[in-house]
């Protein structure tokens, strides 16, 4: 009887370390898959970001390409702050004046 008690422990024991053993690799391969899934999570929330700023991106350079197709003559909304009137003719007429009495006397002279 005692035989049969302490091969009945020793199966029990080798079948609760088999089964302890079995449960350890499940949640090493668990949390393997988990660690995983939880990665192509991250990858696919990046994926989708990405791809959204993408689409906004287009759609604005999109409406800028639609805006210059219809107002071409988009250089007129420049505004001219050149101010031509501040040309001083008095100044280039003193310059030239004696140029042009030089070019007289040559004119007399021949």
């Amino acid at each position: 009887m005692d035989n049969r008690l302490a091969d009945r422990f020793a199966a029990f024991k080798t079948d609760t370390k088999e089964s302890l053993d079995d449960l350890i690799t499940k949640i090493k391969v668990k949390e393997l898959i988990e660690e995983k899934e939880d990665k192509t999570r991250l990858f696919k929330t990046i994926g989708i970001i990405v791809a959204a700023v993408a689409v906004i991106a287009f759609a604005g350079y999109m409406a800028y390409l639609v805006y210059r197709m219809i107002k071409p003559d988009y250089l007129d909304d420049y505004d001219d702050d050149i101010d031509y009137d501040d040309f001083d003719e008095d100044a280039v007429e003193d310059a030239i004046a004696p140029i042009e009495a030089l070019a007289e006397e040559m004119e007399d002279k021949e």
